[in-house]
């Protein structure tokens, strides 16, 4: 009987085994159908994996990804069916073996089936579309009052290689289906000054009429003071502010500041608002400790960054009349922009609702406040250049005992004297912890404007110098005072540098600050008194002259005029005479008998009227620098003894051997 045949290598239960080649044959055709269907979907897998890719990657691996799943999912499901054909036409076998043999095909052969149907629906689809937080970089920066920048820019790159272009973007940064913020820009930025989980949405409009939302969530863990600007630069006024913590159920009462972190509160606060200068680039840390009215107290620590200020396009500065923005209300402000850069209208913003257009501009803040004045100067060339101002309007300091010392006397708030006035006041009071400073803005010279005035008027006319004080709290005082100059009379100045010393002394002399009103100076003439013979000497405004011998002189100038007339002024000058200190200096002090030693007195100091050497042999002179012979061996202590003419005596000793 002959065994039925192999369909497919199924066979019935009663086929007796096939031979060893057949079998190995049998093996190696299942292999190699088996390899590439193995391979096949191994790349189905790939493409699942990588596609549709967020980033817009492998976008030309779509085709052909595509164009392989038709074609081996067509060739699978042929083989497919006519496996499954031969297999129920098969009538060698039972109808049991054909069904499992149908079944075993479509086992295998479906897998691969439905992927080539999954893989071309899955990969050209849209890939998901995301929200990019590009500031700040690192999650432990969100803390608020933060402003957070977010970026479309991906998913326009990814709708962008879809041919999709994006008209304009709506933003919900709440999550309350209100839209705060409308672009045309992929890039937007909010502020969030609370604590707490936000829901961001963004719906895309794009160029075919259709939309895409996009859900970011923020969390944002805790909130401290807020700083303005966002990006504090060195060298500039930055603000902190507890106003969004406030409540009317729990008010602020006090707010403690340290700028550094050194553990010492640098300013106190009853307001919600401050002022600090950093002085230095780099990271600070500013603590904020904050007591409220039922007691409670919280504190609060953030790390800022100080950064340098970015290069402004063109030279351009802020000035303003008066120079110091802090004050009790109203604070009027005249705001100027230096620059000599062609410009267009510049616009000022000045922090309370209200702007202005103009190169030279007035403000008036009414409400106590920190105010951040900017302005923006748009150039011809179209740079823009953008700068800040800080105005403080702060609480009154009320000084009741303010009084003055110096020139000129203060009456009331007015205060005069003739041209050239030299100003020289320092408040007083007996409150404590007053700071005092002044402005004097129309000043020929200032030396010093901290809690002493030293500023010199040239010209007539009439001034306004004004006191500020401030104490702790942050409270102010403007007081200004009304300085009349006056014309000068007839006024011949004699200035000495130095006015005194020991002779021999070079002083020099200045008259250059001489003012004859009407009249041109022709020359000077000086006599100095030290010398009644002596002709006066004719020079010019500066002279120099050595005064050699002590005492008391008066110096006399006189000016002459193109008119004919004369004026003169006298000073005195007293040259003290040297301090007498006796000294002398020889050529040895040992040597074989008979010794010849020379004396020198010339590191004597002082003027001596006489002068007496003992040679401790019984010799004596008076001269300056003698030379005496020592004739027999010994030691001698020699004496020299100083004597001027005030009767001031000076000695001085010193042993001389000489050996047999």
């Amino acid at each position: 009987m002959t065994p039925p045949a192999s369909v497919d290598g199924i066979t019935s239960e009663s086929e007796p085994p096939a031979q060893g080649a057949s079998s190995n044959m049998k093996l190696v055709i299942i292999l190699i159908i088996l390899t590439p269907y193995v391979l096949y979907g191994l790349w189905c897998v790939f493409l699942l994996s990588v596609l549709p890719s967020p980033e817009g990657k492998y976008q030309e691996l779509i085709p052909i990804g595509v164009m392989s799943c038709i074609i081996f999912g067509s060739m699978l499901a042929l083989l497919g069916l006519a496996l499954i054909k031969r297999v129920l036409a098969t009538r060698e076998i039972t109808e049991q073996a054909r069904i499992i043999g149908s079944v075993k095909v479509a086992v295998i052969i479906l897998p691969g089936v439905l992927l080539s149907a999954f893989v071309p629906i899955i990969i050209p689809r849209e890939p998901r579309l995301s929200i990019v937080l590009l500031q700040p970089v690192n999650s432990s920066d969100l803390v608020a009052p933060v402003s957070v920048t977010f970026s479309l820019q991906q998913a326009e790159k990814v709708l962008g290689m879809r041919g999709l272009k994006a008209v304009k973007y709506a933003w919900d940064f709440d999550g309350d289906g209100e839209q705060n913020d409308e672009t045309v820009e992929p890039v937007v930025s909010a502020v969030y000054d609370r604590q707490g989980v936000y829901q961001v949405v963004a719906r895309m409009y794009l160029s075919d009429n259709s939309q895409r939302r996009i859900v970011y969530s923020l969390p944002i863990p805790r909130a401290v003071f807020s700083t303005s600007p966002i990006r504090p630069i060195v060298d500039e006024p930055v603000r902190f502010s507890v106003e969004h913590l406030n409540s009317k159920e729990n008010p602020i009462k006090e707010v403690r500041w340290d700028y550094n972190n050194d553990g010492e509160f640098d300013e106190v606060q009853t307001g919600v608002e401050t002022v600090y200068t950093f002085l230095r680039t780099g990271k600070a840390v500013v603590v904020a400790q904050i007591t409220y009215e039922n007691q409670g107290q919280t504190r609060m620590e953030r790390e800022i960054t100080i950064y340098e200020p970015e290069p402004l396009p063109f030279p351009a500065r802020i000035s303003t009349e008066p120079e110091y923005l802090t004050s009790p209300p109203p604070l009027g402000v005249i705001f100027s922009m230096e620059t000599e850069e062609p410009h267009y209208d510049i616009l000022w913003n000045f922090d309370d609702g209200e702007d202005a257009i103009g190169d030279r501009v007035g403000h008036t803040f009414k409400q106590k406040g920190v105010y951040r004045v900017t302005a923006e100067v748009r150039s011809t060339s179209g740079s823009i250049a953008r700068l800040s101002q800080t105005v403080r309007v702060v609480g009154v300091l009320r000084v009741p005992d303010l009084g003055f010392d110096g020139f000129p006397e203060v009456n009331g708030s007015k205060l005069s004297a003739e041209v050239p006035v030299t100003v020289n006041l320092t408040p007083r009071t007996s409150l404590p912890l007053i700071e005092f400073f002044w402005e004097a803005p129309k000043a020929t010279l200032v030396d010093s404007k901290d809690t002493t005035l030293k500023a010199v008027y040239r010209r007539p006319g009439n001034y306004i110098i004004t006191l500020i004080g401030s104490d702790p709290s942050g409270s102010v005082m403007r007081l200004p005072l009304s300085l009349e100059v006056k014309e000068p009379t007839s006024t011949v100045t004699i200035r000495m540098k130095p006015d005194g010393g020991v002779a021999p002394l070079l002083v020099r002399f200045d008259a250059s600050e001489t003012i004859i009103p009407g009249e041109e100076i022709t020359g000077f003439e000086w006599t100095f008194g030290d010398d009644d013979k002596a002709p006066p000497r004719q020079g010019g405004a500066q002279v120099e002259y050595l005064f050699e011998r002590p005492g008391t002189y008066s110096v006399t100038l006189t000016a002459f005029t193109t008119s004919g007339k004369s004026f003169k002024a006298s000073r005195t000058i007293v040259i003290r005479s040297p301090v007498l200190d006796a000294c002398f200096t020889t050529s040895r002090t040992s040597g074989k008998a008979p010794l010849g030693v020379s004396f020198d007195i010339s590191c004597s100091t002082g003027v001596p009227s006489s002068i007496t050497w003992d040679f401790g042999d019984g010799t004596e002179t008076d001269e300056r620098s003698p030379i005496h012979v020592f004739d027999r061996p010994g030691t001698y202590k020699v004496k020299l003894q100083l004597q001027d003419e005030a009767g001031s005596v000076s000695r001085e000793s010193l042993s001389i051997t000489a050996n047999p």
